[in-house]
């Protein structure tokens, strides 16, 4: 009860911040800069001519599509992540009541913005359901849902989460297969430790990316991949990448207590010097937090830092079920977590959640965009589609508070929210 207290005193705190703050007036220093040369008249500045009319809008032009984020940048990969994906409860009573795609239909626009799209999916992909007992939730994903991937048009999903073992070995077997059978790659699960670590790597418009997934949430059982199938508990050492040639690599230490891996074990070493050693845009989702906290612990804060301390350019969050702060580290960022997705919850905890699309150039990244999306569905039926208007902005100046007070500004520009880390040029 203490840690819930002082979580909810310090939220509490945080959104009188944000009350305070929405009502004091926005003065853009653009507008402000028009309105004074306004007073300049024609006996006291020659006319411009039309060519030089014309070269001072596209400037003007220009300089804001920088601004807001919108160039039209041929090298620029726009990588867009989204949160916790899982097919039960509401997301089945409205695909049984309007159709499969119908919790789906209203992101279509969002997916089609972007070159590459990556998913949280929460659940085995399974023909039959297999319960266990030993769990207080068994999700299951069948065939059919993952048309909802491919329409649109998912590239890659993380398997490193706690749920992803819950049909055990033959479950994990055939989430692999079926999407492996639908094009679509997947990352922090396997066959075995190899499978699971990866890397996934792929190479685009002048960036070569390099994405993990790991988990350090898991349930009861021993689920994590050594010789056999399983998911990749997170380990800092097998993902840092600035290790020496010479450095023997670390053996995994895993195990189980609880809810979390706290008894020590250790699993077979790994042998992936040249893997590790690899360049490239690095990208690591982590399955990790308390549920229901809009706040990242000390403890997660810490491991941000060494991780993009040592060569990784993106943490990306997922477990909570509801967004948390974006931390700026350097030139890296931290999403602690972008809440749902495709969730068929309707806990009253629920809040908005985050889409992040990564605008990277040539391996570096110039800034992170916020799509906001709605996640309350305590009554009413799972479509899930962007918020607009007052409803989209209300919940980025939400945002914007916890980030701020994790040190980082969030420019909130009609319905989307923006990090800014680099100038494009």
């Amino acid at each position: 009860m203490g840690l819930l207290f002082k979580i909810s005193k310090d939220f509490s705190l945080a959104r009188s911040r944000l009350l305070f703050l929405s009502s004091v007036p926005i003065i853009c220093a653009f507008m402000s800069g028009c309105t004074s040369s306004s007073k300049i008249t024609a006996s006291t500045s020659p006319a411009a001519s039309p060519t030089e009319t014309s070269g001072f809008a596209d400037q003007i032009r220009s300089g804001f599509e920088k601004l807001i984020g919108h160039e039209d940048d041929p090298e620029v990969l726009k990588v867009l992540i989204g949160g916790d994906v899982m097919f039960n409860w509401g997301i089945r009573d409205t695909i049984r009541a309007k159709g499969e795609l119908a919790p789906v239909q209203g992101l279509k626009s969002i997916f089609e913005e972007v070159d590459l799209r990556m998913l949280n999916l929460e659940t085995p992909v399974v023909s039959e359901k297999s319960w266990d007992m030993g769990k207080s939730y068994v999700f299951q994903a069948k065939d059919k849902d993952l048309d909802s991937f491919s329409y649109l048009g998912v590239d890659l999903v993380f398997l490193g989460n706690n749920h992803a073992m819950d049909h055990g070995l033959e479950g994990i077997a055939e989430t692999r297969k079926f999407l492996k059978a639908r094009g679509i790659s997947f990352i922090g699960a396997g066959k075995n430790l190899d499978e699971a670590l990866g890397p996934w790597s792929l190479e685009k418009k002048g960036t070569k990316l390099l994405v993990y997934s790991a988990t350090n949430v898991a349930e009861t059982r021993e689920n994590y991949a050594s010789d056999k199938p399983g998911v990749l508990y997170f380990e800092p050492s097998v993902i840092l990448p600035n290790l020496k040639k010479d450095t023997p690599i670390l053996p995994v230490k895993l195990g189980r207590k609880g809810r979390k891996f706290k008894k020590v074990r250790p699993v077979p070493q790994l042998r992936r010097a040249s893997a590790i050693l690899e360049k490239g845009f690095r990208i690591v989702s982590l399955h990790w937090g308390v549920e229901y906290s809009p706040l990242p612990t000390k403890e997660q804060r810490d491991q941000a830092r060494l991780l993009l301390g040592n060569g990784v350019q993106v943490i990306v969050g997922h477990h909570p079920h509801i967004p948390q702060g974006i931390e700026r580290i350097g030139g890296g960022i931290v999403f602690y977590s972008l809440g749902n997705l495709i969730f068929g919850s309707r806990n009253t905890y629920l809040n908005h959640n985050l889409i992040a699309i990564l605008h990277i150039k040539k391996g570096k990244l110039l800034r992170a965009e916020l799509v906001p999306i709605f996640g309350k569905f305590q009554t009413e039926i799972h479509q899930v589609r962007p918020l607009e208007g007052d409803d989209a902005k209300a919940f980025l100046k939400e945002i914007a508070v916890l980030s701020e007070d994790l040190g980082t500004k969030i420019r909130i520009d009609g319905d989307r929210g923006w990090i800014d880390l680099e100038d494009p040029k």
